[in-house]
Formats: structure tokens, sequence, C-alpha cells
């Protein structure tokens, strides 16, 4: 599926950078980045799909 870059993530959701790392610090839950060794930080798509899953199906139980 690949990788994303901040700026991808951001667009993903239409969120800021800085609302990107308060999900990581407030929702526990949220993908943590891949530091590759240049210190660039990526998001797996693959587990951002898997959150948006795992927060999809929270959202339908309340509903």
């Amino acid at each position: 599926m690949g990788f994303l870059p901040i700026d991808g993530v951001a667009a993903r959701y239409a969120i800021s950078k800085h609302s990107i790392y308060r999900w990581m610090r407030d929702e526990r839950d949220f993908p943590v980045p891949i530091v590759l060794p240049s210190g660039l930080k990526r998001w797996a798509v693959a587990d951002l799909i898997e959150w948006e899953s795992r927060n999809r199906a929270t959202a339908d139980d309340l509903a």
C-alpha cells in the first residue's frame, strides 16, 4: 500500500500537522510513524486504514 509523509496524513484527514501529533498523544491508538535512518517519518497506509476501521466500528456502536 505504501507510506505517507506527515503532509499526506494531514491531507488524508483534512487536519493540521499539529493535530496529527495531538492524536498520537491523546488517542493512544493512532498509528505512530516509522522513522527512517535519515530521520524522516512515514506512516504506513495499511496502519492508517486499520485505525480508520477500528474507529468506524466504534462510531457505529455509538449510533
